[in-house]
């Protein structure tokens, strides 16, 4: 059995240094037109060093989803936990998610390309799988806290409302991506999430004394 590699400060340095060129190069030229070459030559490494890290393309890619899915899960993350009441938290992870959309970064871009391609690729689509397991989560975890320090139950069972919030947020991302609306129209817009998402749930019954 081969030996496992051990990590060196160094090793993880470069393994960084492959990762972010690997967003950069698919970024600006997509999945099917990216090869392990040419995330190389991005990353100033030769072919063999790239493999030194990861042992296929499939292996690479797999690890970039889950870099571009943190670095958005993350400006999420900080617009939960910054200070404020938990409907406060609500609506602003909320425009969070919607404006992380809205900027097409490096990221987002990938995470599309790639969602693209999954619907034909079988390992892909097992990588981007995952990735939604983890996204769904983690907006789970954020909305089932918020709702019981706010004293609100949910009128449709709490593990499906992260599908509809990010199934929304995502279906806009994608109108917004070719079909851009008017500057004017992006707060009604957002307006209308909040009063959405706030339609699916009504104060707690109080318990009996």
């Amino acid at each position: 059995m081969p030996r496992p590699r051990r990590t060196y400060k160094k090793s993880e340095t470069s393994r960084r240094q492959v990762l972010d060129a690997a967003i950069r190069a698919l970024a600006e030229r997509g999945y099917a037109r990216t090869s392990v070459s040419d995330i190389a030559e991005a990353a100033g490494m030769s072919k063999g060093a790239v493999h030194y890290h990861f042992e296929s393309k499939d292996d690479l890619i797999a690890q970039v989803l889950v870099r571009c899915a943190e670095a958005m899960r993350e400006r999420v993350r900080e617009a939960w936990e910054a200070p404020g009441e938990p409907h406060e938290r609500i609506r602003r992870a909320l425009r969070e998610m919607r404006v992380s959309r809205k900027q097409v970064s490096a990221e987002l871009r990938v995470l599309a390309d790639l969602m693209a391609q999954g619907i034909y690729d079988p390992k892909l689509r097992k990588s981007l799988s995952t990735m939604f397991e983890a996204n769904r989560d983690e907006v789970f975890r954020h909305l089932k806290h918020g709702f019981e320090v706010l004293g609100l139950e949910p009128t449709v069972p709490i593990h499906i409302m992260p599908r509809l919030v990010i199934g929304m947020l995502d279906g806009l991302a994608l109108h917004d991506f070719f079909d851009p609306m008017d500057a004017s129209d992006d707060e009604l817009v957002q307006t209308a999430l909040e009063a959405i998402a706030i339609s699916l749930v009504v104060p707690s019954s109080p318990r009996p004394s």
